[in-house]
């Protein structure tokens, strides 16, 4: 657990709960932390920049929320075009990853996200326990995103595939007016066997 642990700081989650900073003796270095078990949840902001670090090759990126600032005259003021990349896993390991999580798209849980486009998709679905929370993650060559449905008081909500159905016809639109090569995909590093 605690390996696990350190690869979410990697990944930028803030939320975690180590076990210095335990709260009535609860924290997240815990073997359902493999499950999505955290203490506090997670931000959709957060995971989604964790899927887009395995997008990204492996390399996590701090998310923002604008790329440049210009003053009234024109002048650049805050540049955030080039972000500073930090690695997390390996690129084989991001290619591994993407992979299988094409696979919950084209043939699994997931297969509501695929692309009408034909774009090359991965991503994985998630549930947490009495249904509170529902989620698509996933991700293309150009973009990632996530769908996050459910309510902060914890009550059932069993919405089937519309997460998947929500982030496919949201990307396919983008795709569309950006006019994207649909033919783009992950090439696979050297070292897979």
């Amino acid at each position: 657990p605690s390996v696990g642990f350190s690869y979410l700081e990697k990944f930028g989650l803030s939320t975690l709960v180590s076990t210095k900073n335990a709260i009535n003796g609860n924290h997240d270095v815990v073997q359902s932390l493999a499950l999505g078990g955290l203490t506090n949840g997670i931000t959709n902001l957060e995971i989604t920049a964790a899927y887009a670090t395995i997008a990204n090759g492996g390399n996590y990126i701090k998310p923002v929320f604008y790329s440049e600032v210009y003053d009234h005259e024109g002048n650049l003021l805050i540049d955030n075009r080039e972000p500073e990349k930090t690695r997390v896993i390996s690129e084989q390991t991001a290619w591994l990853l993407t992979s299988a999580m094409h696979d919950v798209v084209t043939g699994g849980t997931g297969s509501g996200a695929n692309s009408y486009t034909g774009m090359y998709t991965a991503g994985k679905t998630g549930t947490t326990s009495g249904d509170f929370d529902n989620w698509f993650c996933g991700y293309n060559p150009y973009y990632t995103a996530s769908i996050w449905l459910g309510n902060d008081e914890n009550i059932t909500y069993s919405p089937g595939s519309i997460k998947c159905y929500m982030w496919r016809d949201i990307m396919d639109q983008v795709i569309e007016k950006k006019g994207l090569d649909t033919s783009a995909t992950f090439e696979m590093p050297d070292g897979i066997v």
